[in-house]
């Protein structure tokens, strides 16, 4: 059964666990967050007031022109200096800027769609360079008049050069708009806490763009992820839950991030990709910067901004297995100095699924606004409300799925649910805000916090496979009821000051953070049972639940956590970099469980140190080898019994890293090749003792390691084709435990083997020209279902999907008053394979894959 309470519930009494007290170094901490945040907060408060002041609003009318002579005429209007070097200005056009705006956001819009950027010179002079070169380079001199496309600044007795950085609202506003177009990032803020190019970080990070989920059609977050190498699936598509695997490790509630910060319950909510501008993965331990994690790596998504032209854009979505869906999605400015800017995502999803009674409704929303405060200030709040209906579906046995079975196969569709009877509904709350400064060009600091919410509906009652009767065809069941609402609620609230300075001849980029933690459990309450047996070979839906007889089990949990922070990223050579970090956190668990009316509590406090370093060498500017090593921790369950008493330690991880980078063709291909191996240490496992194992006793001797090769490419390779593509070999293993059988098996739901490509092409010109055509192949070798069982592997599987697009940009005036239209049809398992996709969660229940899923949009845009 399901747990996604804080720890796993145990249906037993058990002993209390010796409650540690805090240690005398907590205060010092505390102190010492105090004497940060007192330190930043009067200088950030003051600077924020600075920025209120007045804003330059310039009358602007710019048509779409050549860039060089697009700036010139922005200079004209503002007075500002720029400099173009003349190569980059080459065949470039400007979409241009008529209206009122200040002078940064006029400049962002001429820039946009041409892969340029800006960097600040000094007060009102600006250096422009390419997306890719968005890191530290020397300024331009400032000179007296506006400096011409391809013609040098004049000097200045006045003015010396200096080291600058993209102001991060400019990046952001930037970066927007490329993920909608193009299935290449250059960047990433994931891996460093800072935006740091991808060819830069010394370990594996894979981010998919907004291009990406629009053209795949993937709603659910398991179906986008499996574009990514190492990345494996543990449940139906039509669950409630995200689970998955990252370098054959579990990802739990610990491996999802919204925005940077976490995002405990994203994995009980299936999360949607309504409001979704780019996805990014950090493989291996991410302790160093994010605190307690799993081994395997997290998952950040990153939400849609406010910008500051008017844009929306509505699509319908209908497919088989009555699939109705629509999309809403709306931003620009609230006044007329655009300011003030405002983000609208909605989806409304009424659908079944293939699998009876599985139904899949949601209804979510996800407004946000932005404040731009001045230049270097902004100030965003946002909200996500997410509610989904469903009836969650648990698996199959092996015999009749992938096994034979004497009554023939079952049929894909079977459920194992009690039918109209049951239900699972649960809804999400998120509210936070971000605030972001920069002092100067070389220092800034960031402020975020959200507060999330995740309720289960009062009696919420659902039912599962347990056991398979001789007869091959006749199932038990247990059935589970949720009498009374289940409440959890989370606050996350992380600071980091950013700064880049010289030093010994070196550049260097220091990030200091702090980071607050809590997580809630008000009550989580249910009740088991046994559910009449079902036939699966002639379901009877139409069987009631039995009555609930037996005591209700309940679960109370308080999880706080501090951690402190620290990273350097050096430039020792122009092509050879450095990064060194290491986080201290300190965790303070609490847990009452509840059954048949006794109570016990239990309580532990872990802390741990994380270290990361990590070394890249670039022999030449487009390839990066690197090499990393860093470290991860997870505290152990409250609730797990030491037979001497004693407080369990955190569980740790220990990944070493080598790998190869490249960007080429101008930064239109990017491809990673990364080596690692991985190990899990601290395992609990039961105590060798039969007697005391019987009581719930554990010990702390398990072991698991995961090795491999990765590869993964995105690519651009002409206007109009898009590749995303991805190899893994992953070895995954128990190299130690109590129970000597498990011992060199293979971790459930890992294929030794995986490989997926992705490919689009839209045509550009001709009698086509709008048309488009997309295809993919998604394979895996055989998978062990279970460690516990010894039940033959799951076959090896082959997937192929496809998609037809047709694009059309509509002329000014016409009677719609829209932009363009847009249609497409995507298929998903095109040939309609019979296979088994998973076991759920590494049992002996097993999930068919899709059939033949046709989904048909229709969308347009103002």
């Amino acid at each position: 059964m399901r747990s996604d309470n804080q720890s796993t519930v145990e249906p037993y009494l058990r002993q209390h666990a010796n409650r540690s007290h805090p240690k005398t170094w907590l205060g010092r901490v505390l102190v010492v967050m105090l004497l940060i945040v007192m330190h930043i907060s009067p200088a950030l408060v003051q600077a924020v007031l600075a920025e209120t002041g007045p804003t330059q609003i310039v009358n602007f009318d710019i048509p779409s022109q050549p860039v060089g002579s697009a700036l010139n005429a922005f200079a004209d209007a503002t007075g500002w200096q720029i400099s173009l070097p003349t190569k980059l200005a080459a065949g470039l056009t400007s979409p241009g800027v008529i209206g009122s705006y200040t002078p940064e956001v006029a400049l962002q819009t001429l820039l946009s769609g041409t892969g340029l950027t800006y960097q600040l010179a000094d007060t009102n002079a600006v250096i422009l360079v390419q997306k890719s070169s968005m890191g530290a380079v020397p300024s331009a001199l400032p000179s007296q008049r506006p400096v011409v496309s391809g013609e040098p600044p004049r000097s200045s007795s006045k003015a010396t050069p200096k080291t600058v950085k993209v102001p991060e609202i400019v990046v952001k506003e930037v970066r927007e708009r490329d993920d909608a177009k193009t299935y290449v990032a250059e960047e990433s803020h994931t891996a460093t806490r800072t935006d740091t190019p991808i060819r830069d970080v010394p370990q594996s990070i894979q981010v998919i763009t907004r291009k990406v989920i629009e053209e795949q059609r993937t709603y659910r977050l398991q179906n986008t992820l499996e574009n990514i190498s190492g990345i494996n699936a543990t449940e139906s598509t039509a669950s409630l839950y995200d689970s998955l695997i990252i370098r054959g490790f579990a990802a739990t509630d610990r491996s999802y991030y919204r925005n940077g910060l976490l995002d405990p319950f994203a994995q009980f909510m299936a999360s949607d990709t309504y409001n979704i501008r780019r996805i990014e993965v950090l493989k291996g331990p991410a302790s160093v910067l994010y605190g307690q994690g799993d081994p395997g790596g997290i998952i950040n998504l990153v939400t849609n901004k406010a910008l500051p032209n008017a844009e929306y854009s509505a699509s319908t979505t209908l497919g088989n297995y009555n699939f109705y869906r629509s999309d809403l999605n709306a931003t620009g400015p609230l006044n007329k100095n655009k300011t003030l800017l405002y983000r609208l995502n909605v989806a409304g999803q009424k659908a079944n699924s293939f699998i009876d009674y599985a139904n899949r409704d949601l209804v979510a929303v996800a407004p946000s606004l932005t404040w731009l405060i001045g230049s270097r200030t902004s100030f965003t709040v946002d909200f996500d409300y997410m509610r989904r209906w469903t009836n969650d579906p648990y698996g199959l046995p092996a015999q009749g799925t992938y096994l034979p079975n004497p009554n023939g196969p079952i049929s894909r569709k079977t459920s194992t649910t009690l039918g109209s009877f049951s239900t699972f509904n649960r809804s999400s709350y998120r509210v936070g805000y971000d605030l972001s400064h920069q002092f100067n060009d070389k220092w800034s600091v960031r402020n975020a916090y959200r507060y999330s919410i995740v309720e289960d509906d009062k009696d919420n009652l659902y039912a599962g496979f347990d056991s398979l009767d001789p007869d091959q065809r006749t199932i038990q069941r247990f059935q589970v009821l949720q009498p009374v609402v289940a409440r959890r609620h989370a606050h996350s609230m992380v600071t980091n000051v950013v700064g880049h300075l010289q030093f010994l001849n070196m550049e260097h980029t220091l990030l200091t953070g702090v980071e607050l933690r809590q997580e809630k459990t008000d009550q989580f309450t249910f009740a088991f049972g046994e559910a009449p047996p079902l036939d699966l070979y002639n379901p009877d839906y139409s069987l009631r639940p039995n009555p609930f007889d037996g005591p209700r089990i309940s679960n109370v949990g308080d999880t706080k956590s501090v951690g402190v922070y620290m990273q350097d990223q050096v430039t020792i050579l122009p092509n050879l970099k450095f990064l060194g970090g290491v986080r201290y956190d300190y965790v303070d668990q609490y847990q009452k469980f509840t059954f048949a009316g006794d109570s016990t509590k239990d309580s532990l406090d872990n802390d741990a140190w994380s270290p990361r370093l990590g070394l890249v060498y670039q022999p030449i500017e487009p390839v990066s080898v690197y090499t990393s090593w860093t470290k991860g921790f997870q505290p152990s369950s409250a609730s797990s019994v030491n037979p001497d008493g004693e407080s369990f330690k955190p569980e740790r991880s220990t990944q070493y890293e080598v790998g190869i980078k490249a960007f080429l063709l101008d930064n239109r291909i990017s491809a990673t090749l990364a080596w690692f191996h991985l190990t899990r240490k601290n395992l609990l496992t039961p105590d060798s003792n039969p007697a005391q194992a019987a009581q719930g006793f554990m010990v702390q001797t398990g072991e698991q390691r995961s090795q491999g090769i990765e590869f993964d490419v995105t690519a651009q390779l002409t206007a109009g084709w898009n590749v995303i593509a991805g190899y893994a070999y992953t070895d995954a293993e128990v190299t130690k435990d109590n129970d000597p059988t498990l011992e060199h098996k293979r971790l459930a739901n890992v294929p030794y083997n995986k490989f997926t490509l992705w490919s689009t092409y839209h045509f550009q010109e001709g009698v086509l020209k709008g048309f488009g055509v997309g295809g993919g192949i998604f394979a895996y070798t055989d998978r062990n279902a279970t460690i516990f069982e010894n039940i033959p592997t799951m076959p090896g599987y082959v997937r192929v999907d496809a998609a037809l697009y047709y694009n059309r940009e509509l002329p000014p005036g016409n009677w719609l008053g829209a932009k363009g239209v847009n249609a497409a049809l995507n298929f998903r398992n095109l040939l309609d394979q019979r296979y088994v996709a998973t076991s759920y969660n590494g049992s002996s229940s097993f999930f068919f894959g899709e059939p033949l899923t046709v989904l048909g949009t229709l969308g347009i845009r103002f």
